[in-house]
């Protein structure tokens, strides 16, 4: 049986892990955030794990209405669920929008031109259309790296990283589900069971 620094330390790792497997369970966590006093959730790719500064992060298009969101109340939660693990993580922290800065600028130089595209398309995301087609840009373009056409895409681009403030892991097992919530202090984390 596993102790609290070893449940930590577990998530984290899974996280990371979650990160780097596209097929992995925990590389499409669902997130929420606040809308005129009522959640919004959606689910994201997970981009970015840091588990010595406790920050998850994810791309979004800037005219996306989460980024509107966390502008007005930075407040974001996070939902993990694997089957075969038997797991569920849950976390909250703030959601901080970064756009034209270092962060932004150093994802963008990661993400691929097919990934690119996705933020050149003519309207924001959720805007009403006659059209089911939201006008991409050329692929080819962008995979020759025409300025223009880069220009465009990194325009819409942004990054949101999330500074966690609690984490809820959750066991599912026949023997007896098990539960601990960690909390960051202002220097380290609190760890916790709870009842499940």
């Amino acid at each position: 049986m596993l102790n609290l620094t070893e449940i930590f330390d577990s998530i984290w790792e899974a996280l990371a892990k979650g990160r780097v497997h596209a097929r992995d369970a925990f590389h499409t966590p669902a997130v929420g955030t606040v809308r005129a006093g009522q959640p919004e959730v959606r689910t994201v790719v997970l981009r970015h794990v840091d588990s010595q500064a406790g920050i998850l992060g994810f791309h979004t298009d800037r005219r996306s209405p989460k980024v509107q969101d966390l502008t007005t109340e930075s407040t974001l939660a996070w939902h993990f669920y694997d089957h075969e693990r038997k797991v569920q993580i849950r976390a909250r922290g703030s959601g901080l929008v970064h756009i034209d800065d270092e962060v932004a600028d150093e994802a963008w130089g990661e993400v691929a031109p097919l990934g690119r595209r996705c933020y050149g398309q003519i309207k924001g995301p959720g805007v009403s259309s006659t059209d089911p087609q939201v006008g991409l840009p050329s692929l080819e373009a962008l995979e020759a790296e025409e300025p223009s056409v880069v220009a465009e895409c990194r325009e819409n681009f942004c990054v949101i990283r999330s500074r966690l403030t609690e984490i809820d892991w959750f066991y599912l097992q026949f023997q007896g589900h098990r539960r601990a919530r960690f909390t960051r202090t202002q220097s380290d984390w609190q760890s916790m069971w709870v009842a499940p």
